[in-house]
C-alpha cells in the first residue's frame, strides 16, 4: 500500500478513528480508501500469507462499503454508486464479491465506518500494528461534460 503524504502521524487506534471519521465525511462518490500495510507492494510470485487488508468505497447517498480481508483487495469495478435497496448497518459474510473480501458493511454512519475498520486491524493477530498502517486513497475521474 502506498502511503498518502497527508496522513498526520497517529499514535492511538482511537486517533486512528478520528483521522478515518475526518477522511470519510463529505467526500465524492466513487473514492475509494485502501488501508493495510504501509509500503506493501504485491510481490510477483504471491503466496497469499495473511495481510489484513481494508478498504472504503463512498456510494451515492453518503453510503459508504466497507470491506475487508486478509489478502490484498482488488477494486470493484462497481455498475453504479446507487445505494438504493442496501440494508444498512449489517455486516455480510456471504461472498458476494468475486474476490477475497471476507466481510462487508454498507452504512451512512462513518464513525461505524471507521471503528470497523480499526477493530479489523487492532483485534487481528495478523495484522501489522498501528504504526506500520497505510493507506492510499484514488479519487473518482470526472468526464468533461458541458466544456
Amino acid at each position: 500500500m502506498n502511503d498518502s503524504t497527508d496522513v498526520p502521524e497517529i499514535n492511538t487506534w482511537d486517533g486512528m478513528i478520528d483521522w478515518l471519521v475526518e477522511s470519510f465525511t463529505d467526500k465524492p462518490t466513487g473514492l475509494v480508501i485502501d488501508l493495510g500495510p504501509s509500503g506493501y507492494v504485491v510481490p510477483r510470485d504471491y503466496d497469499e500469507s495473511p495481510l489484513v487488508c481494508a478498504q472504503v468505497h463512498v456510494l451515492a447517498d453518503g453510503v459508504l462499503m466497507v470491506r475487508r480481508s486478509r489478502t490484498v483487495l482488488g477494486r470493484l469495478r462497481l455498475d453504479t454508486h446507487a445505494a438504493e435497496g442496501l440494508e444498512l448497518d449489517r455486516w455480510f459474510f456471504d461472498g458476494h464479491f468475486d474476490d477475497c473480501t471476507e466481510g462487508y458493511l454498507f452504512t451512512c454512519d462513518v464513525t461505524l465506518a471507521a471503528d470497523a475498520c480499526v477493530s479489523w486491524f487492532r483485534d487481528s493477530p495478523d495484522a501489522p500494528p498501528l504504526d506500520e498502517l497505510g493507506c492510499e486513497y484514488e479519487f473518482p475521474d470526472t468526464l468533461p461534460i458541458g466544456t
